[in-house]
């Protein structure tokens, strides 16, 4: 009997070389090792390696966000535009061009757009009802004492009028200057009291009135109205 043992023993060693291990029954952590298997470090399909990063990783995430973060771009344009836009716009005041035509007989000349009426002289437009035409840019010169005194001048209504106001007492005393919607302007020259009593009726236009001497426009009505409101 004990001389069986040796052969035994040797049989039993044969034997277990040849039997492959039972995967069942296998360590459930050696395959997710860091070898080359389905689930390891390797290229697996879940794992670190490329398709994982591909599928399901970083590779989403990172695509997704660089995406969605571009919609900073777009929110910081849209903002910025709109409110540039819309604050550069707030208080501008902007005339539209007057078509012009065939010179009107109120106008002394015309030079391009623009109606130039002269009331050069002593009295010589005194108490006149001075009416600019509507397609042109009005330009109005009185000068000489009492040149436009106690008139009224009626601007166009969508185009720039200007009052040039100059040589002696009274040039535009007590006018009223009736503006439209096109920029409104008085200028008074340096002579004492040449725009004594003075109104200026303001539109929706610019507004405004430059003295180069004492004397300023009584009132400005509606000044504060005006897209610009600009005083002596």
């Amino acid at each position: 009997m004990l001389s069986r043992l040796p052969s035994i023993g040797l049989t039993l060693a044969i034997c277990g070389c040849l039997i492959e291990p039972n995967p069942k029954f296998q360590d459930p952590l050696a395959d997710a090792g860091d070898g080359d298997g389905s689930n390891g470090d390797g290229d697996g399909d879940l794992g670190d390696g490329d398709p994982g990063d591909g599928d399901s990783g970083d590779g989403d995430g990172d695509g997704d966000g660089d995406g969605d973060g571009d919609g900073d771009g777009d929110g910081d344009g849209d903002g910025d535009g709109d409110g540039d836009g819309d604050g550069d716009g707030d208080g501008e005041c902007i005339d539209p061009v007057a078509p012009g035509g065939i010179c009107p007989n109120q106008c002394t000349e015309c030079v391009g757009n623009v109606c130039v009426i002269e009331c050069i002289g002593n009295q010589v437009c005194e108490e006149t009802n001075i009416v600019c035409p509507q397609d042109f840019e009005c330009q109005l010169i009185c000068d000489g004492p009492d040149a436009c005194d106690v008139s009224t001048v009626t601007c166009p209504a969508l185009y720039p009028c200007t009052v040039s106001c100059d040589g002696g007492v009274d040039a535009c005393g007590d006018m009223e200057l009736v503006c439209g919607a096109g920029s409104c302007a008085i200028e008074c020259g340096p002579d004492d009291a040449v725009c004594m009593g003075a109104s200026v009726n303001c539109g929706a236009g610019a507004c405004s009135a430059t003295c180069a001497g004492a004397s300023v426009p009584a009132s400005m009505p509606n000044c504060d109205m005006a897209c610009a409101c600009t005083p002596c």
